[in-house]
């Protein structure tokens, strides 16, 4: 009996002792493959839009997976994501999902890379309600993260007096209460990602891919970029947003006069309008009609023509099979090459360019067949 428990305790010691090794090993590989990564948090807050922490949560945890997988190439995983929350528990997306994190922030330490996504919700009430995300961005940035954020997000990085002085971006549905809320911030909204030290913007929604892509690139290597994008099917090199934002100077003022006077354009801008005959309608002086024109818009009265003309020449691109020359004569303009290049300096996109992205209409095989 004592032989057989001797046996039994030494096989006990053998085997406790055998996965002893197998455990150092396994966590020698782990500390190896995480030496080779790169530590990225996304601080996550209620009224987030979930795209912009799954999508790019995939996009830099697959980065070096996907492709691999794909290819029957070794398995090499380059980043490593945190999801981190005030408290540590769950936040609900403004979409309804309730969406679990790693970690609450306190006992959170700063990483290589962190992310604020975009603020779903209310902006007001996101920013007044999370305190903890300002402060946690400012402590990131003292310890030398990269700092960066996806569309509404560059809210909170200027909540945190971190853009004040430097290039920024955000989405195009919101410069207008960016620039009101930090006027400190050089704001340049046609871009689709700024860089201004170790802060990082990107613009509106789904440009978080566009973020992803170029951290992998800044980390990994353009190569390990490009296989990203082939493996989530994403364009590389986006750099603006021109083409997504409507051109159309604001309506949103209080001079009655100078609306009533866009109200003009808007119903004639296929006809020359002149400086003198703007004024007319208004019954004010020309100098008169310019300085309220552009104290109201921003803008003067024959740039608001010149967008007005630019918008219906867009539609027509998405809607018609208008040729472009004929579009050009339709919206005002007479010079085929002179609009051109007046359309692409405010979209980004020649006519043709634009129409091939906005106007292709999706048509699959079965569209024409009843169900």
């Amino acid at each position: 009996m004592i032989a057989h428990a001797n046996l039994i305790m030494w096989t006990v010691h053998r085997v406790s002792h055998l996965w002893q090794s197998v455990t150092i090993v396994i966590i020698a590989i782990f500390l190896a493959i995480n030496d080779t990564m790169t530590q990225a948090t996304i601080l996550c807050f209620d009224q987030a839009l979930a795209t912009s922490i799954i999508g790019l949560s995939d996009l830099l945890a697959y980065c070096g997976i996907t492709w691999n997988y794909i290819n029957q190439e070794e398995i090499d995983p380059r980043f490593e994501v945190t999801l981190a929350s005030a408290n540590g528990g769950a936040i609900g997306c403004v979409n309804g999902i309730q969406l679990a994190v790693h970690q609450r922030l306190r006992d959170w330490q700063p990483t290589e890379i962190v992310i604020v996504p975009t603020i779903g919700g209310n902006i007001e009430k996101c920013l007044s309600s999370n305190p903890d995300i300002t402060y946690y961005l400012r402590t990131a940035h003292e310890h030398g993260s990269l700092v960066a954020s996806n569309c509404t997000g560059a809210f909170f990085l200027a909540e945190a007096g971190l853009l004040n002085g430097r290039e920024a971006t955000t989405h195009w549905g919101f410069v207008d209460q960016f620039r009101k809320r930090y006027p400190l911030v050089d704001l340049r909204p046609e871009k689709l990602l700024t860089r201004s030290g170790s802060i990082l913007c990107s613009a509106g929604g789904h440009a978080c891919f566009d973020l992803g892509l170029y951290l992998i690139e800044r980390y990994h290597g353009r190569e390990q970029a490009i296989k990203s994008s082939k493996s989530f099917v994403l364009d590389m090199g986006r750099t603006r947003q021109l083409s997504y934002s409507p051109l159309e100077a604001s309506k949103h003022h209080r001079d009655d006069l100078v609306r009533r006077v866009q109200d003009y354009i808007d119903q004639h801008y296929q006809r020359a309008l002149s400086a003198k005959l703007l004024a007319d309608q208004a019954g004010l002086t020309e100098r008169t009609l310019l300085r309220r024109f552009k104290k109201a818009t921003g803008d003067t009265p024959a740039a608001y023509v010149q967008s007005v003309r630019l918008e219906h020449a867009r539609h027509l691109l998405e809607v018609s099979d208008l040729g472009i020359a004929e579009i050009v004569i339709q919206v005002g303009y007479e010079d085929l090459s002179s609009f051109t290049k007046l359309f692409k300096r405010k979209t980004g996109l020649n006519p043709g360019q634009y129409r091939d992205r906005y106007g292709a209409r999706f048509r699959l095989d079965g569209d024409t067949q009843r169900a």
